[in-house]
């Protein structure tokens, strides 16, 4: 009796990997195809599954890896570099890999051709401060300990001027409750950051309350206070750099002012921290708001500091850039802030719901902190009611890490805030992986996208344009071409570097205002 298996399956033709490329919206069946073109010599169909794999999911380090090693066979130096740097900045390379890597770009690394990728990066050559700056940075939260941008912005500025040689110490509470997992990046910055001020209140519901009790209040001002002047002294400090003032008040900047100290405040609310009449008088003590339109705000409430000059917060456009653009041929949405009614998402998934009448294919993830339990519920509620549970994700609070990775696997950010919103900074971190950014543009937010040119602009609360922006992007993919590579373009103007070098040029203007100001009060009648 003779007995014989089931008879192998005939390898797909080419013909068949090109028809399941062209429908494919999954990375894995990318990366089989990639697999299947090899094996029939098909190297041209296997670059293209490749990028595929990669355009759906910017962190596909498998397809990286397989077309770093395509290029490396036909001596493409730097593509094979450039392939390489972004498996990299998803996960550390194994040493020989990484040894690669590291020759050739001291092959390619004036390669202008490569200029761009390499400033995005952050691996070109940086230029060096003309001078450099003792620093004390004081705010009221700083991560991992958040709530919500402002303490990320903060961050961002103070890793960002210790990158360039400047002494940076840090003085902020330490709010245990709103601590996240640390990233590598914070944890090897903590050395510079001392957590003992004393905050006059907390958080509840993701708003501040103060103490009830006025003499504690006093207390902890005037103490904190005294740590700021021991900083100052210990660090002989050039500049006190100052983020949130919220439940710390503005009473702990006079050691600055009594020292002579300039001060410079970098403000991302509409709000200081302080009421007009306890501003301080002193020239020393300028105001760097987030957008003019925050500034604008601040000057309308009555606010007349010795100068206001803009400072845009510092998105990570080296840690969000990315080679590759995403996949145009499905919606894949995702939302990345505070999950409040203030911040609109209760539009974008009205609009969602719009989108799932339609029939229209889509995903969505929802990310970020819910400080509202009873507000999340409804919006899961909504959810189910419309039989979008299988479209629509609540990821959570993520890391640099985790929204790298959602930018990274998405191509539109949609940013819905009803509130005016000093900034936004995800719309820029969005922007430099190349997603398109639908945008409220309420505030300074506006500032940022162009409608039509590098992004999309719909009115605020509006779920209906915001369907039609989103079902736009879909039927028009030319437009989405156009508004993902002139949104990368347009994210540089706003990077870390940039934001940077403004303090250091606001921090010299500032000292030599000073400078000036000490001597025509010493000067005699």
């Amino acid at each position: 009796m003779s007995h014989s298996g089931p008879t192998p399956s005939a390898p797909p033709t080419k013909e068949q990997l090109v028809a399941i490329l062209a429908s494919s919206v999954n990375t894995e069946e990318c990366l089989s195809c990639a697999y299947h073109a090899e094996q029939i010599g098909e190297t041209e169909l296997q670059l293209h599954c490749l990028e595929k794999a990669v355009a759906l999911d910017r962190n596909n380090r498998p397809a990286l890896l397989a077309l770093a090693a395509l290029s490396l066979d036909q001596d493409q130096s730097a593509a094979t570099y450039a392939f390489l740097e972004e498996a990299a900045r998803i996960e550390p390379l194994t040493t020989d890999i990484e040894s690669l890597k590291e020759r050739l770009f001291s092959e390619i690394r004036h390669n202008p051709e490569l200029g761009g990728y390499l400033h995005a990066i952050g691996r070109a050559t940086p230029s060096a401060p003309s001078k450099t700056l003792r620093i004390v940075l004081l705010t009221n939260l700083f991560p991992p300990q958040e709530l919500g941008g402002y303490g990320r912005m903060m961050w961002e500025f103070a890793q960002g001027l210790h990158a360039r040689g400047h002494t940076v110490r840090v003085l902020t509470s330490d709010a245990v409750d709103l601590a996240k997992k640390p990233t590598a990046d914070e944890s090897a910055f903590e050395s510079h950051v001392q957590r003992n001020l004393q905050l006059a209140g907390g958080w509840r519901d993701g708003r501040a309350e103060l103490l009830s009790d006025r003499s504690e209040i006093a207390r902890r001002l005037r103490d904190n206070a005294t740590k700021l002047r021991a900083a100052i002294v210990k660090q002989k400090a050039d500049l006190v750099l100052v983020g949130n003032l919220d439940l710390l008040g503005v009473s702990v900047l006079s050691p600055a002012f009594d020292q002579r100290v300039p001060v410079l405040h970098a403000l991302a609310n509409a709000n200081p921290g302080y009421a007009p009449e306890e501003q301080p008088a002193d020239p020393r003590y300028w105001v760097a708001p987030c957008s003019d339109w925050n500034g604008e705000v601040y000057q309308k409430a009555g606010y007349k500091p010795a100068r206001v000059e803009t400072l845009y917060p510092g998105g990570r456009v080296d840690r969000f850039f990315r080679l590759f653009l995403p996949d145009r041929a499905r919606l894949r949405i995702c939302y990345a802030s505070l999950v409040m009614p203030y911040k609109g998402i209760q539009t974008l998934v009205d609009a969602l719901a719009a989108l799932h009448r339609l029939g229209v294919d889509f995903t969505a993830e929802i990310a970020g902190d819910t400080p509202d339990p009873a507000f999340r519920t409804q919006l899961d509620n909504l959810v189910q009611t419309e039989g979008m549970s299988d479209k629509v994700q609540f990821t959570g609070f993520l890391d640099r890490q985790g929204l790298t990775a959602l930018f990274a696997r998405n191509n539109v950010l949609v940013f819905p805030s009803i509130f005016q919103e000093p900034f936004g900074i995800s719309q820029v971190e969005a922007l430099a992986a190349g997603l398109v950014v639908i945008s409220s543009g309420t505030g300074g937010a506006k500032e940022i996208i162009r409608d039509g040119t590098d992004g999309l602009l719909f009115p605020a609360g509006d779920a209906t344009t915001l369907a039609s922006r989103l079902k736009l992007l879909l039927d028009d993919s030319s437009l989405m071409a156009k508004l993902q590579k002139n949104g990368q373009a347009r994210a540089s103007l706003f990077s870390v570097d940039q934001a940077v070098q403004k303090i250091e040029l606001l921090a010299a203007e500032l000292q030599a205002s000073a400078a000036e100001a000490d001597f025509t009060a010493k000067a005699p009648l």
